[in-house]
């Protein structure tokens, strides 16, 4: 399984790695800060480093409870991004895809992409070794370490064409999907032995 993981790790570098940058975060993201005034969006999510957005309901590890105003809460709708500034370092970012509509804690920074940007490839670029060492070098602060928007939007990157940018995004969600499925195969082999070598011991 760590196999898989370190062939799309690999792909996805050599897929993003390019020579030279022609262009910053602020050039194709926009910070959205839209509140839930009237508490009309119930749906509060959490983002994790391992699971993306998730219902805050099964977020356990940054503990983030929910309160019984929600007004001031950040509105996010599909393919928007949010990310912990305090947690970002060890992988807090996501792209909403499970859920039309829902709200994040105000602590939480949100974007999204510009017109002529496909967000899947924002989403990918954002898991490469590059992103984390530009994100490194922006961090402040002197007890906990946060990521600011103006340090997110201040980070180089290269933009291909719309047509590449959806061929790379394209062929990492064709990767990823077999990845998924090759590790689930060799979960039921697994399973299968321990079922195997339990019968020989009858």
């Amino acid at each position: 399984m760590r196999d898989c993981a370190f062939v799309r790790s690999a792909i996805v570098e050599k897929l993003y790695n390019q020579s030279y940058y022609t262009h910053r975060l602020e050039d194709i993201i926009e910070q959205i800060s839209e509140r839930n005034r009237k508490n009309l969006i119930d749906n509060v999510l959490s983002v994790s480093n391992k699971q993306g957005f998730i219902n805050q309901s099964e977020q356990f590890e940054d503990r983030i409870v929910a309160s019984d105003d929600t007004s001031n809460y950040k509105v996010v709708k599909k393919d928007d991004f949010a990310y912990n500034p305090a947690r970002i370092n060890v992988g807090s970012i996501a792209r909403l895809t499970s859920f039309e509509i829902g709200i994040v804690s105000p602590m939480y920074i949100c974007f999204r992409v510009k017109d002529g940007i496909i967000p899947q490839f924002i989403e990918h670029f954002f898991t490469t070794s590059y992103f984390f060492n530009e994100m490194q070098k922006r961090l402040e602060g002197s007890v906990r370490l946060c990521l600011s928007f103006e340090g997110m939007c201040n980070i180089p990157i290269f933009i291909p064409r719309l047509e590449e940018q959806k061929n790379i995004g394209k062929k990492i969600e064709i990767l990823s999907e077999k990845i998924d499925i090759e590790t689930r195969l060799l979960l039921c082999l697994k399973n299968q032995k321990q079922y195997f070598l339990s019968q020989m011991f009858i």
